[in-house]
């Protein structure tokens, strides 16, 4: 009496093999599937009849070397920033009184040309500005 509520459920116990069976059935309609397109299913996915494992084995181990190279690089990037925060610290103290304002510069910006100015007479509305 138990088990006979589940008799009239549309719950698939055994979905893996129905998915096995569509996926062998469309390897065989379109060839096998190359490992660059292959896509896993879930954790319990196999690799295949082959179980060609040498090629993960390879990327694996080329990702672990540029991970130790890129942790090489942060580190050398942060003890370079720590120097120049200490070097910035080490200015800023020595410097007897800040500045209050910067020198005065003429900014020329290279796109811009400027045209000497004509000795015409100018108008009254040009006086204004």
């Amino acid at each position: 009496m138990a088990t006979n509520f589940l008799a009239h459920e549309k719950i698939w116990f055994d979905k893996f093999k129905y998915d096995d069976a569509e996926r062998r059935f469309y390897e065989q309609m379109n060839g096998p599937v190359t490992s660059g397109s292959r896509q896993s299913s879930g954790p319990g996915a196999s690799s295949g009849p082959g179980g060609d494992h040498s090629e993960l084995i390879v990327r694996i181990t080329s990702l672990e070397v540029e991970n130790q190279n890129l942790r090489g690089v942060v580190q050398d990037l942060q003890q370079a920033i720590s120097k120049l925060e200490a070097r910035l610290s080490s200015l800023e103290k020595s410097s007897p009184t800040p500045r209050a304002t910067a020198p005065q510069t003429q900014h020329v910006s290279p796109m811009r040309q400027v045209e000497p100015p004509t000795k015409k007479g100018a108008t009254p509305a040009e006086d204004d500005e």
